[in-house]
């Protein structure tokens, strides 16, 4: 290997790292507040990590901690007081009730379902799906309850 391609791959390498300094998954739960720290944990189960957004709300912060299991993502939406609001699991269009996968697939006439998510807030389930529109190149999403009603669009 010659001086300049070793030259190269160093600059390429110290280029990265300050993308990566810190911004680590266990460095931002760490940073969380305790409250939320201790309901993720509560909730993960043997979820691999993969990251934490947070975005100020009507009632203050609230954080998702994404995580996957079993190659299928598993995000905990959880407020800056620890109470766990939303639980959003990929799924797939045979798991649904009937009624909602009809709803999800009228919806979806024209289009291809990209995300398909069971989102639990408390005891209330819904579905979710964003499609993309092929003729439009738009995205839309839709929430249906499981008995197939259009929640919103």
């Amino acid at each position: 290997m010659t001086i300049s391609k070793v030259f190269l791959a160093c600059l390429a390498a110290s280029a990265l790292l300050p993308a990566f300094d810190g911004d680590t998954f266990a460095a931002k739960f760490e940073a969380l507040p305790q409250a939320v720290r201790e309901t993720a944990k509560a909730h993960m189960r043997d979820a691999l990590p993969v990251s934490i957004i947070s975005a100020k709300g009507e009632h203050g912060w609230d954080y998702q901690v994404n995580t996957r299991i079993n190659g299928k993502y598993h995000d905990l939406v959880i407020d800056e007081q620890g109470k766990l609001v939303a639980v959003k699991d990929e799924t797939d269009l045979g798991a649904l009730p009937a009624a909602a996968k009809a709803a999800i697939e009228k919806q979806a006439a024209a289009a291809k379902i990209v995300t398909l998510e069971k989102v639990t807030e408390g005891s209330q389930v819904s579905y979710g799906a964003v499609m993309k529109d092929n003729a439009q190149g738009t995205f839309v999403k839709v929430s249906v309850a499981p008995d197939g009603t259009l929640k919103s669009k």
